[in-house]
């Protein structure tokens, strides 16, 4: 009896047991679920922050990310245009942390194009003087081009460093241009200078890295000499902005203090009776559209022929100015005074000289577009646009109507006033010419409609209180 208890005890001892297999494939599914929950987080993370150094280099490997784009003015991504001192009271009073979240949305936005955000991008406007522009290395945020420190003229307390992304071999031209005391503007209807990053120094300023996305072309107004840009072929995060360090930034205002000790700026009271001096100023042009060439006329045949001839149809120029004394008059438009108009074609771009005939060509050029094909603004007449001068920058499109009569002309600029009025009550408006355009001859008289305005571009009024309009042709 009991070597049967016995033996039955030894057969359940060698009968096999498959909890402890159970356990282990539970374990093992679990690792396997936690395996797959971490890479659906971690894909969540990469493609939503590629700012992140790590993430942004997976994201090329897998040809994921695009190159930062050119952008049109016309489809630039829906922003805030903000002046220096706008811009140094929205984010002096943020602190470190929420610093560094603001710096990161506006990276991580820059490097996706702008194409899932709904936030307004802020852009920069002002007038900023550069204190020192370096050259753009491989251990920089853009590996290729310049960058410019430049302080704004009306809030000291704000500074950028703006990018210009070009080739290496115009790198050298690029710092000949833009040397320390150049003026550069940036314009709401010109420029998208996108701030991608905001760095606050140890004495309270605010230094903003700006990026134009429009990637254009730039010219001194009063010197020689003009520079495109091209869209960076990728951008090294690894290399985290600013681009302008600290040590740099203090190096470059003591030398810029030192420029000014030998390069005083003159106060208001001595420039009102001064003459007036060739500053020059770096400015965004617009490059003109290439037009098709217009076929010469067929010439008529040697012999006639019994059949009635084919008159060829062709394209032909738009009219330009005629003198009024060879003009045809046109009785539905005329002077107050009963001067007849007739239509004229002539632009114009922002110059300050008295005597237009002395200046000469600067050969710049800009986009034109087709009568009535012009961006949005607001159409106005002299009156309406001398009316803005004093109140600062114009930070909206504006457009000139009117009708005009010459008063000065030089080699691609000419001085317009209200053609209804006395000189002595209408603004001076100061016009240039494209490149290779004719400007009009003095005492012409001339009407221009909505649909073939002028664009404007600066309101000034002097010492004297005479308000000066300075506009640009932009119709073909």
């Amino acid at each position: 009896m009991a070597d049967e208890r016995y033996g039955y005890a030894e057969d359940e001892e060698q009968q096999p047991s498959g909890g402890d297999h159970l356990f282990l494939w539970t374990i093992f599914i679990l690792l396997l679920i936690g395996l797959a929950f971490a890479c659906w987080l971690g894909s969540f993370y990469i493609f939503g922050h590629p700012e992140n150094p790590r993430a942004y280099r997976f994201l090329q490997r897998l040809k994921k990310i695009e190159a930062p784009k050119r952008f049109e003015v016309t489809a630039a991504p829906p922003g805030e245009f903000m002046t220096a001192q706008k811009l140094f009271e929205r984010y002096s009073a943020k602190k470190v942390l929420e610093l560094e979240h603001e710096n990161a949305d506006l990276l991580r936005d820059f490097i996706k194009n702008y194409r899932e955000t709904k936030k307004l991008v802020p852009y920069a406007t002002g007038r900023f003087n550069i204190l020192q522009t370096y050259a753009l290395t491989a251990g920089d945020t853009f590996t290729s081009g310049v960058v410019t420190l430049a302080q704004s003229v009306d809030f000291p307390q704000t500074l950028i460093e703006h990018v210009y992304t070009a080739p290496s071999e115009n790198v050298a031209a690029l710092r000949q241009m833009l040397a320390t005391g150049l003026d550069m503007t940036l314009k709401r209807t010109d420029d998208c200078a996108a701030v991608i990053h905001i760095d606050k120094s140890a004495d309270g300023r605010l230094k903003f890295t700006v990026v134009s996305l429009l990637y254009g072309t730039y010219a001194l107004k009063q010197g020689s000499g003009a520079f495109s840009l091209e869209p960076p072929p990728e951008v090294h995060i690894e290399s985290a902005l600013p681009i302008i360090k600290a040590p740099e930034l203090a190096k470059a205002l003591r030398a810029y203090a030192d420029y000014r000790h030998h390069h005083p700026v003159a106060n208001a009271a001595t420039a009102a009776v001064a003459a007036p001096k060739r500053v020059p100023e770096l400015v965004r042009v617009e490059t003109t559209e290439p037009v098709a060439a217009i076929p010469a006329p067929t010439p008529p045949p040697a012999t006639p022929r019994p059949t009635p001839p084919v008159i060829a149809m062709v394209a032909t120029p738009t009219p330009v100015a005629t003198p009024l004394a060879t003009a045809t008059p046109n009785p539905a438009r005329t002077t107050a005074s009963g001067v007849p108009l007739t239509p004229f074609n002539s632009g114009a771009e922002v110059v300050s000289r008295p005597d237009p005939s002395k200046m000469p060509a600067t050969g710049a050029s800009w986009r034109t577009y087709a009568p009535g094909q012009a961006p949005p603004g607001r159409t106005l007449t002299p009156d309406d646009v001398g009316a803005l001068a004093g109140g600062g920058m114009i930070n909206e499109r504006l457009y000139l109507r009117g009708s005009f009569r010459v008063t000065a002309t030089g080699v691609n600029r000419a001085v317009l006033r209200d053609a209804t009025k006395p000189d002595e009550q209408s603004p001076r408006i100061v016009v240039e010419y494209p490149a290779g355009a004719v400007p009009p001859q003095e005492k012409e008289l001339f009407e221009r409609e909505a649909t073939r305005p002028y664009q404007v571009q600066d309101v000034r009024r002097g010492a004297d209180g005479v308000v000066t309009i300075y506009a640009r042709e932009i119709t073909q």
